[in-house]
């Protein structure tokens, strides 16, 4: 999958469609989808990284997901759900903050 600045918008809306879909109408947890999903959030930290302006629509989209996946697990309690909401959320907030997942190391503190 080519990940590109001109495309990431459009790829997070076709792995919506293929993950979160599934999960609102049928209770189905398609495990790949939703990778892609939380993969190509995680690029988009790296490609808007040094961008001053971001795509509102982008980051509307990545936190409506956060906030509906972790809605629906409320229902369903499943911890792999509740990982790829934190994930989103966490991309979310990477963008805002000019960070991307190359910046993130757990073992120390982060570096301003």
């Amino acid at each position: 999958m080519n990940i590109e600045k001109d495309n990431l918008l459009e790829l997070f809306k076709e792995k919506i469609t293929d993950s979160v879909y599934p999960l609102k109408m049928g209770g189905v947890i398609n495990k790949q989808a939703f990778d892609e999903l939380v993969s190509i959030a995680e690029q988009a930290t790296i490609l808007l990284k040094e961008d001053d302006l971001v795509p509102k629509k982008l980051l509307s989209e990545i936190h409506l997901v956060a906030v509906g996946v972790d809605c629906e697990n409320l229902y369903y309690k499943n911890d792999f759900l509740a990982s790829i909401s934190a994930g989103l959320m966490e991309c979310f907030n990477m963008i805002l903050d000019g960070e991307s997942i190359e910046n993130k190391n757990p073992h120390e503190p982060r570096i301003i």
